[in-house]
């Protein structure tokens, strides 16, 4: 309560309708979390988990439950592991790479990263294929010939023994064929990661990506995209099983090893099973918003997961097109919404009793006129033009609260990673105040290409530099 009263915000627990945060305890916990702590003394208080780590939890399961994509995570590592903290391996890999006459990008870390298009990106720098010339060797090849290099000529046992184990994997037919079809998969991941990162995204439009990432998940295992790495992948090894110059070994069919051995699966098995896996992952993470039955059981309490999967008849996508369907569609809902937060709807000046019939009002005029915009221009519509937002008042209140709800955490992270920028060693004397305007600038303010820094110059500049009015550094004390 501090920190809100040293911002001038004195009635906070009386304008606080949600909590968000990551799943740590910490905030979360059921008995001692802060959310739990909150709720005391705010009873209607909604506590959500942050959208981009629910999709990181769910991926995370996959990495580790399947075994196939936890092979390629483990070959990567590897990988960014000898580059990473080796100058002389880069240097080597460079050289190789002028020698080939093409375009090299350092290996990126796979594991340990906050995001998925973290992944995604080390996935796409593994299999590139950056040429400066006409040249058919690319980043893969690179690689393969400088493990094999180092294999043979390391002294270092450790960096041998790797040496010797990525090759024998790189040289699989079905490993290489397996980690262009993941480089598909998690581009697909990571465009979803991004759009819930987004701070202006809202409860709707998180459904509309959620619905469209699983049609695509599910299209990708059966069909290769048709301008995907996957499928250029089959365009280079078909008729000669050669890729970027190195010849594969293997077959992407399954067999039955020698001697009583075990069945190895076919690439298309792997790929229906980690879409199979992932999709699996997505319903248990995100059922309240995909409507799953036993994420949003029947419960005696109306819970904060009750209450979000209410929040959806806002999405105007579900609404029934015949407008004699309209009329009784969600009402329920909507009472259970309104006495829910009753409190600080009342004392926003929302009268409940007004609730249902303008709800009513307030679907057919969408349903008849508006129900080809979208939902950032519909509901900013709504809530700013006149008579809109006099006729259906008290209804938009609880649109405003859905508009409101803290989805996603992201911001809050990205936030701490520009104070690990900005306050280094040699700038570890900032004050707090000083660190949370550069935070700020940072996180909120518009991107370096279009700052224009003129007007900080010029009054800069007409400060009197006789009185060290001007020094670069006013503050600092010798």
């Amino acid at each position: 309560s501090t920190t809100f009263e040293e911002v001038g915000v004195e009635d906070w627990k009386e304008k606080m309708a949600a909590f968000g945060a990551d799943g740590a305890s910490v905030n979360l916990g059921k008995k001692a979390g802060i959310a739990a702590l909150l709720k005391k003394d705010i009873p209607y208080l909604v506590d959500f988990h942050c959208l981009p780590h629910r999709l990181e939890l769910a991926l995370l399961e996959l990495q580790s439950s399947y075994k196939s994509v936890e092979v390629v995570y483990n070959i990567l590592h590897l990988i960014w592991k000898t580059y990473h903290y080796s100058p002389k391996s880069v240097r080597a890999l460079k050289s190789i790479a002028d020698e080939l006459e093409i375009n090299i990008l350092k290996p990126m870390q796979v594991k340990g990263t906050r995001w998925l298009p973290h992944v995604s990106r080390a996935l796409k720098v593994f299999v590139s294929h950056k040429s400066g010339t006409e040249s058919e060797s690319g980043q893969y090849a690179a690689m393969l010939m400088h493990m094999q290099d180092i294999s043979v000529n390391c002294k270092n046992a450790d960096i041998q023994g790797r040496a010797r184990h990525v090759p024998q994997k790189m040289k699989d037919i079905h490993f290489a064929a397996f980690c262009h079809f993941l480089a598909d998969f998690f581009a697909i991941l990571s465009r979803l990661s991004l759009q819930m990162q987004q701070n202006d995204i809202i409860l709707p439009s998180v459904v509309s990506h959620l619905k469209e990432t699983l049609l695509r998940v599910e299209s990708v295992a059966r069909t290769p995209m048709s301008d995907g790495h996957l499928a250029k992948f089959w365009e280079k090894v078909e008729g000669t099983q050669t890729f970027q110059g190195v010849t594969l070994t293997g077959s992407i069919h399954g067999k039955v090893a020698k001697r009583g051995g075990s069945t190895s699966r076919s690439l298309q098995s792997e790929m229906e099973t980690a879409a199979s896996l992932t999709l699996q992952g997505l319903h248990n993470r995100f059922g309240v918003l995909l409507g799953t039955e036993s994420q949003v059981g029947k419960s005696p309490s109306y819970d904060s997961t009750k209450v979000v999967s209410d929040m959806l008849v806002f999405n105007i996508d579900s609404w029934p097109t015949r407008p004699g369907d309209l009329l009784d569609f969600r009402s329920e809902e909507i009472m259970l919404l309104a006495r829910r937060f009753q409190p600080i709807l009342e004392r926003a000046g929302c009268k409940i009793s007004a609730i249902q019939d303008q709800w009513i009002s307030l679907k057919v005029m969408v349903n008849g006129q508006f129900c080809k915009l979208d939902y950032g221009s519909l509901w900013e519509m709504l809530l700013t033009k006149v008579p809109y937002k006099d006729d259906f008042k008290d209804v938009l209140h609880l649109v405003e609260l859905v508009l409101v709800l803290p989805i996603s955490a992201a911001q809050c992270k990205r936030a701490v990673s520009a104070q690990n920028r900005i306050k280094s060693s040699t700038r570890a004397t900032l004050s707090v105040s000083v660190l949370e305007d550069l935070i700020c600038l940072s996180s909120e303010g518009p991107p370096v290409a279009e700052f224009d820094p003129t007007p900080a110059v010029n009054r800069w500049f007409e400060h009197d530099r006789s009185k060290g009015e001007r020094a670069r550094r006013p503050h600092f004390l010798n």
